[in-house]
């Protein structure tokens, strides 16, 4: 871990100011971005995260994009914000971590690294965090290994802010507030309930949550539910079990077995087992996003 924080803490702020030279592809409200080729995407309001899992090296990497919202005004209190409430609240990770400040073309940039115990594993959580024109913008990666630093480089990179001074409602945005709808790998959730079923249901139970993975199979019960299951992971002993609405049918039509897909439900905890044992993490209401 220490190693991966070298290497990044060598280009900890330059890359949000880097000009890209590759083609931009998408846009997130202000920001322009291209997206890690073969990377999973998920998105809700004025976020889209790329995620990329290599079960058989048990190595991962997070991308996660926060749209432009309204600066403070400060850099410095714009990153601590960001900070404190991506970082330290969700992961525990140290409440001062070392940052290095660049400022360009009107833009003040401030990178930060922390190592952090991310789904019960050893990780790094890195920070930037771009503010000027009257907006913020932030960008956190999660990884565990420093073969994930190109594509982490590539994306910053490839990013392109607008500089038109928007009037942003003010108060605390979308991206820094507790969030109710999580967003996560499948097997990321269903290690949740593994380690902790407790803190998980008090963490999760009854609340949305918008999870990705690899399709294990698709069938309809016998109550006549569509039922899709996704396949566990090299890190989990479970699989995570979704009931759908006849009215989801077309949606979950398009889905395959073996391939990646993201839907979103209601967590209600771990059961579904032969005679009502605690085999799968179920969630409920499901639709396909």
């Amino acid at each position: 871990m220490n190693k991966i924080l070298s290497v990044l803490s060598s280009f900890i702020v330059c890359l949000s100011l880097s000009h890209a030279v590759v083609a931009q592809k998408e846009s997130l409200g202000a920001v322009k971005y291209t997206p890690p080729k073969g990377w999973t995407k998920t998105e809700k309001e004025n976020v889209v995260t790329f995620s990329e899992i290599n079960q058989a090296a048990g190595t991962f990497c997070l991308i996660t994009l926060y749209g432009a919202n309204a600066s403070t005004g400060s850099p410095q209190t714009d990153f601590t914000g960001a900070w404190n409430n991506l970082v330290v609240k969700r992961w525990g990770a140290d409440a001062n971590p070392e940052t290095a400040t660049e400022k360009a073309e009107g833009w003040t940039v401030i990178g930060g690294g922390s190592g952090i115990e991310f789904q019960g594993n050893k990780a790094l959580a890195f920070l930037n965090v771009v503010s000027g024109f009257g907006k913020v913008v932030s960008v956190l990666t999660i990884l565990n290994a420093d073969s994930y630093v190109p594509q982490m480089r590539a994306f910053m990179e490839g990013m392109d802010v607008d500089k038109s001074v928007v009037k942003i409602e003010s108060g605390a945005p979308p991206s820094h507030r507790s969030i109710n709808a999580v967003t996560m790998h499948a097997a990321a959730l269903v290690k949740e309930f593994e380690n902790n079923e407790i803190h998980a249901l008090e963490a999760y139970g009854g609340k949305r949550a918008r999870i990705n993975g690899t399709v294990n199979s698709i069938e309809i019960d016998r109550a006549g539910r569509i039922v899709l299951t996704f396949k566990s992971s090299i890190t989990t002993y479970k699989m995570a079990r979704c009931y759908f609405p006849r009215s989801q049918s077309s949606r979950v039509a398009a889905l395959k077995a073996h391939e990646e897909a993201t839907v979103e439900g209601t967590v209600k905890g771990l059961g579904d087992g032969f005679d009502n044992t605690k085999a799968f993490l179920v969630l409920e209401d499901c639709l396909v996003p």
